[in-house]
């Protein structure tokens, strides 16, 4: 009875004061946010979400045709700016409400792990006591000072609501098991819930999840069906809770499965561009990194219509989404059948990956917002600590904790997200709650054995894991380009119209990766901008000659050459654009081959180019006025 009192005490005084701290933190973090550039910048996905939020708060619709997107965040935004307003304050707010949130369920979760919520438990097999609540202080402690889940949260991306979603996931399905095998009740607010409702909020979870990160969830979903299943000691009744937690996970799809059944006649449950992204990962030539084909953009809209190109154009037709989507995943199973071998190789590759120190984000590089927000320059748990202490703990937690099984669902769903696709951290970020419960287990087993004074097995896990970390976790497996940052502050600035901050960014944007077909044309708008014309068209033809097929170079590099007074050059730009099969590209090129021939005197010639993009796109007013112009006497 006292040791559970001095438990309760350390819980009542100690997770108090994590959460305070993270509070803390989080608010410095959202005043120093708020006064910098950075706060304003919204790169690549973050643009295309906002602004999709933006217009669905407005009474604005879904884009023309099924999902392509995954559709938990615009949902989440459009609510945001509904009630709050369109402004990016609230949304982070929210989301570190979500990080403190998350902070909580990772302390309970390792406690349970450890062997019970009453924080002292026996694993029984361990010949020992492990603390539950050094567990869990050890998991939130880490979960507090690991940097990423700050920067995902004032992110305008789905992460860290997908990560609470995560959290709350295991905990729940943690909490169940313990139930099933009779260790007490599932308490909510001093009721206790039945765990007939503990299925279906897990199956909640798990579709809400789905909806946020397919990649994820999907392989959670079957493994949860199937321990359900086994778990369950009545015979008679063993359908029950499996059936109710597919019932949990189908009504958060149904609404998103219908849409997309409705738009394109096939019931997709989420977004219908995976194949795309199982072929990045399982491509020829592939590293396990996140590394579109050629010619395709890195962004999530471009890299959907550029995938969709590529694919009509092989098959010689138009395609649906989902065929698009099929092309693609056929694409990757051919390169698997042709050369097993090698691919065996490359999941070895992306299962190191996903154990290793190194992170490989999309958004503002975490070095540079250390600069502009001081305060994370507090946070040093870096994940090659938490990777490492994890690693050691899930060899501990499959031997001695009664949560083993759960555990090893979430942690495998989590790897093969990685392992099947491909690395980045923001795929990885949701398994950490998972990864600090494990590691918060093994320092409260190491603490465990130190009394007792059996050193040996205390010294055998700490060189276990100084080896793991010397081989994985501390290894470097790729370097990471930082001119993705000064790529969004050049961006930022060229929509406040600021040139002279724009053309510094993207100048070090092109120092530090000069060979970016990107950073070239950036480099070179903004010289075009500035009045630079003649080194803005020396960039644009080194672009042009390193990818002359890259999206609106040949517009842009062809409206500089009409400029500066080069018709026949521009004029065959422009006919490459006119080829692209881009189709708003296309209609570009229409009205610009058809200003260049009425400038020079052929009104037949301007006409007929008019025409053209009218057959792309008939109906059109901006067209049909300009023909009518033309037409005139």
């Amino acid at each position: 009875m006292n040791r559970n009192r001095q438990g309760h005490r350390q819980v009542c005084v100690v997770l108090p004061a994590i959460i305070a701290a993270a509070a803390v933190i989080r608010i410095a973090f959202l005043v120093q946010l708020s006064g910098s550039d950075l706060g304003e910048i919204l790169p690549l996905d973050m643009r295309f979400y906002h602004d999709l939020g933006s217009s669905m708060a407005s009474g604005g619709g879904l884009p023309q045709g099924g999902l392509t997107f995954n559709p938990l965040y615009p949902l989440f935004l459009a609510f945001v700016f509904k009630v709050f307003g369109s402004g990016l304050l609230m949304p982070r707010i929210i989301q570190c409400m979500a990080g403190l949130l998350t902070i909580w369920l990772i302390f309970h979760s390792a406690r349970l792990l450890a062997g019970g919520s009453n924080g002292t438990g026996n694993t029984g097999k361990s010949r020992g006591k492990i603390s539950g609540n050094i567990a869990g202080i050890t998991a939130a402690s880490l979960a507090l000072l690991y940097p990423q889940f700050l920067l995902y949260e004032g992110s305008v991306l789905a992460t860290s609501l997908v990560t609470l979603i995560m959290a709350a996931s295991f905990y729940t399905a943690l909490r169940l098991s313990n139930v099933l095998r009779g260790g007490g009740d599932i308490r909510i607010i001093g009721r206790t819930v039945p765990p007939a409702a503990a299925a279906v909020f897990l199956g909640i979870l798990t579709g809400a999840g789905i909806m946020g990160r397919p990649n994820i969830f999907l392989f959670l979903a079957p493994l949860l069906t199937g321990w359900l299943f086994i778990i369950t000691k009545a015979e008679n009744r063993r359908w029950r809770l499996p059936l109710l937690y597919a019932a949990g996970v189908i009504v958060m799809l149904a609404p998103a499965s219908i849409y997309n059944a409705s738009r394109t006649g096939t019931p997709a449950p989420v977004t219908s561009h995976g194949g795309i992204n199982l072929y990045i990962g399982n491509m020829r030539g592939a590293r396990g990194l996140y590394n579109p084909p050629e010619g395709m953009r890195r962004d999530m809209r471009g890299l959907i219509e550029d995938s969709r190109l590529a694919a009509e154009g092989i098959a010689g037709r138009r395609m649906t989404d989902a065929e698009v989507s099929a092309f693609w995943s056929s694409r990757a199973r051919e390169r698997i059948v042709t050369d097993p071998g090698g691919w065996l190789l490359l999941l070895g590759r992306k299962f190191l990956l996903f154990w290793n120190g190194g992170e490989f984000g999309d958004i503002v590089d975490i070095e540079f917002m250390r600069q502009e927000c001081p305060v994370f320059r507090l946070l040093l748990v870096r994940f090659a600590l938490i990777s490492t202490l994890a690693f050691a703990g899930a060899f501990l937690i499959i031997r001695y904790s009664s949560g083993r099984w759960p555990f090893l669902i979430f942690l495998a769903s989590s790897m093969a997200a990685i392992v099947l696709f491909y690395f980045n951290t923001r795929y990885r970020l949701p398994s950490v709650p998972v990864l600090a419960a494990s590691a918060g287990y093994f320092i409260a087993w190491t603490a465990g054995k130190i009394p007792a004074r059996r050193w040996k097995e205390v010294a055998a896990a700490l060189i276990a894991a100084g080896l793991f970390f010397a081989a994985v976790s501390g290894r470097e497996m790729f370097g990471v380009n930082r001119s993705a940052t000064y790529t969004f502050l050049g961006n930022h600035y060229m929509s406040k119209r600021d040139e002279d901050r724009a053309l510094e960014a993207f100048a070090e944007a092109l120092k530090l990766d000069p060979d970016s077909v990107e950073n070239r044309i950036n480099y070179a708008r903004v010289l075009s901008r500035t009045g630079d014309k003649e080194r803005a068209r020396e960039y644009y033809g080194l672009a042009w000659e390193s990818d002359p097929d890259f999206p609106r170079l040949a517009l842009e590099y062809g409206y500089l050459l009409d400029e500066l007074g080069m018709r026949a050059e521009a004029g065959i730009l422009y006919n490459h654009t006119w080829n692209s099969g881009r189709r708003n590209e296309m209609i570009t090129a229409c009205k610009l081959l058809s200003r260049m021939a009425y400038a020079e005197g052929n009104g037949d010639a301007a006409i007929v180019w008019v025409r053209r993009a009218l057959e792309i796109a008939p109906g059109d007013e901006e067209l049909l006025k300009l023909l009518q112009r033309l037409e005139s006497p």
